[in-house]
């Protein structure tokens, strides 16, 4: 496997040959999880099949009531967005994107308001929400670790945070070489054009104690490419979203893309891709 990825072309975020330099919004609006690929939305919609059933199911157990003011951050198609709503009629749910073109396909109840919102550079006042959900974020922000302690501020006091995130697994530990290259290459290249930390997820107990929260929570989600099922399906669109731009860097050809892609046809072929990280904390109630 290779050590040093060659440097990105210019026409790429961060193509100076600096990884992670060009970061932020634009950065994320040009990389290959952009709502402007035409197949984003569709690995949303699987996204979600993943994982909407241990989020909702975190959330039932923290007891998310009628009138909680709740924050949705990095909302994406709207699924949590919307349960979210259901479940406060009474409460208000702010769901947040840098891009909300897919949050408003359709009318949302009158107690959901979609924001564009930055969660990297924009903020809220503190102590506005009773809950703070962000999924699949802070991998990709930069000054995640500062994020996540604004974030925190954003509770009122007796509020939930919950983060959760992909932690990928060494790609040198997968038995398979072909899908060990491949993992490799779309971890370098989020890395690369985005600075993304696939891994940070391992930290979000010990970051959310970091921010003063209590009762810290973790649960943990193994995501498995092999035998069929919706997580199959879910890193095949990753890999085929990410396909041209990691041919177009440099990091593997298509002939080699495209051979490990096509493990996933194999019967015998089955891999551990990555872990789904949820942890949760509380902002402490305050003493009279």
């Amino acid at each position: 496997m290779q050590n040093d990825p060659p440097p990105l072309p210019e026409s790429c975020p961060g193509g100076d040959g600096q990884p992670g330099r060009r970061m932020g919004a634009e950065a994320y609006r040009q990389g290959t999880i952009s709502h402007r690929v035409p197949e984003e939305l569709h690995r949303l919609h699987l996204l979600e099949q993943v994982l909407d059933p241990g989020t909702i199911a975190i959330l039932d157990r923290l007891g998310v009531a009628p009138t909680w003011r709740c924050a949705e951050l990095g909302a994406g198609a709207g699924s949590v967005a919307g349960w979210l709503a259901d479940r406060c009629p009474d409460g208000r749910v702010v769901a947040t994107d840098i891009d909300t073109d897919f949050l408003r396909r359709t009318n949302g109840p009158e107690n959901l308001e979609i924001l564009q919102h930055d969660a990297a550079v924009d903020d809220f006042t503190p102590g506005s929400f009773d809950l703070v959900h962000a999924r699949a974020l802070l991998s990709h922000i930069r000054d995640r670790d500062a994020v996540l302690a604004k974030m925190a501020a954003w509770l009122a006091p007796g509020g939930w945070l919950v983060v959760e995130d992909a932690v990928f697994l060494p790609a040198e530990a997968s038995p398979y070489p072909e899908f060990r290259e491949l993992l490799w290459a779309i971890e370098t290249l989020f890395a690369q054009v985005q600075g993304s930390d696939v891994r940070w997820g391992r930290r979000i107990p010990a970051a959310l104690a970091g921010c003063g929260l209590v009762d810290v929570g973790l649960s943990v989600t193994p995501s498995v490419c092999g035998n069929g099922g919706i997580h199959q399906e879910f890193w095949r669109a990753n890999f085929t979203q990410a396909a041209a731009a990691i041919v177009q860097t440099g990091l593997l050809t298509t002939v080699e893309v495209d051979t490990a892609v096509n493990c996933l046809e194999d019967p015998g072929f089955s891999d551990l891709a990555c872990l789904f990280v949820s942890g949760w904390a509380r902002k402490p109630e305050l003493v009279p």
